[in-house]
């Protein structure tokens, strides 16, 4: 089965965690499937490929809408004559790309997969969407043979802001940990001060970073036992001010980009860690702890509760950082106690590369048949 994908977000060498999540999709179909990705490249670009995937790059220069069009086409006919024929196009998110990918899709008769991760549907963000991307959104989801989303949530989501993609045929496929690397934590996980990690973009609007920094302050009053490590993308001048204003720099360490490898071995070295989102999809990060059996502090937005349980997680209202500043001390006193094997083996089930691809399989079989 030849599919070619078509990624809206794509890991380059100076973003390499942009949309690391659609690669590691692509990975997990193994050698399964052909996996081709047709993606607009610029020049001298090195790209930071899926290991089982081949880029069939398309460069344009300064072209506009009509010439990106014609640019594709013209790249499509080429990748027939190469691979043949693809039995289907899988576009992940829908913008950019969704208009792009059906246009395709139409002309050359292939079915279309549709797969979301993007926040943009949640309904706090939803009255930000553009006229543009309402039209590609809508146009997106009508040529549309399959939809899915890393969460139920985010599938409702999706039906609640695009008419169109009411009544499709669609499942929830989550995302993908690399479990060898997350591995299972042995051993005591530290000595001295008890560990809490924190990774994101630090973006407050989403992440609420300044309410756990808040909560930090208020419980470093109480106790000193304790280090918050973060590890994030971007710097946040507003939380770092923050901590240097309150005295807060032996307790919270800004730790900035690390690599998945270093991340797994933060983890190692934590007691839990925390995630006070506003909003969220599917964490990635959430599913990366468990896999090292380290629970977690969070909060039942998006689709979390479909993965954070009473086995896992402790769960905290979004911005009632009361609430956070408790349930931080009950979990530094050992009030809640988790075993991490039972952590790790019930994130297996949810997010190893064979099960989540064979769940792509089973749709790229349905979607391919005859009888679709």
């Amino acid at each position: 089965m030849l599919v070619v994908h078509i990624p809206s977000w794509f890991p380059i060498p100076e973003k390499p965690l942009n949309g690391n999540f659609i690669s590691r999709h692509i990975e997990s179909l193994g050698e399964k499937v052909q996996s081709v990705i047709l993606h607009h490249v610029r020049e001298n670009f090195t790209p930071v490929l899926p290991k089982n995937a081949t880029l069939f790059p398309l460069h344009v220069i300064h072209a506009n809408k009509l010439g990106l069009f014609h640019a594709y086409i013209t790249a499509f006919e080429q990748l027939i004559k190469t691979y043949g024929h693809p039995d289907l196009i899988h576009l992940h998110v829908a913008i950019p790309m969704g208009i792009m990918a059906a246009k395709l899709s139409r002309k050359f008769r292939v079915p279309m997969i549709v797969s979301e991760h993007w926040t943009g549907y949640l309904p706090m963000n939803r009255p930000k969407l553009t006229l543009p991307e309402r039209l590609i959104l809508r146009r997106t989801f009508r040529h549309a043979d399959y939809i899915t989303a890393v969460s139920q949530n985010l599938l409702d989501n999706i039906c609640a802001t695009v008419p169109a993609a009411v009544g499709k045929p669609q499942s929830v496929v989550g995302n993908v940990v690399d479990t060898e690397l997350f591995s299972l934590k042995t051993g005591p996980v530290s000595e001295g001060k008890r560990k809490i990690l924190h990774v994101s973009t630090i973006d407050n609007n989403a992440k609420n970073i300044m309410g756990i920094l808040r909560a930090v302050r208020a419980l470093s009053t109480r106790r000193t036992d304790f280090e918050l490590n973060i590890v994030h993308d971007f710097r946040n001048e507003e939380a770092e001010t923050f901590v240097k204003g309150n005295g807060l720099s032996e307790a919270v360490h800004f730790l900035g980009r690390k690599t998945s490898a270093e991340i797994a071995g933060l983890l190692h070295q934590s007691d839990f860690f925390l995630l006070f989102s506003n909003y969220e999809n599917q964490p990635c990060v959430l599913l990366e702890s468990f896999c090292t059996g380290t629970p977690v502090v969070t909060t039942p937005v998006g689709g979390i509760l479909e993965i954070a349980n009473a086995d896992n997680a402790v769960i905290v209202a979004p911005e009632d950082e009361t609430q956070l500043i408790e349930k931080l001390n009950e979990m530094l006193d050992n009030k809640h106690p988790f075993d991490p094997a039972s952590i790790r083996k019930q994130a297996l089930e949810i997010c190893s590369a064979d099960i989540i691809g064979q769940k792509w399989l089973e749709i790229y079989e349905i979607c391919t048949s005859s009888t679709f």
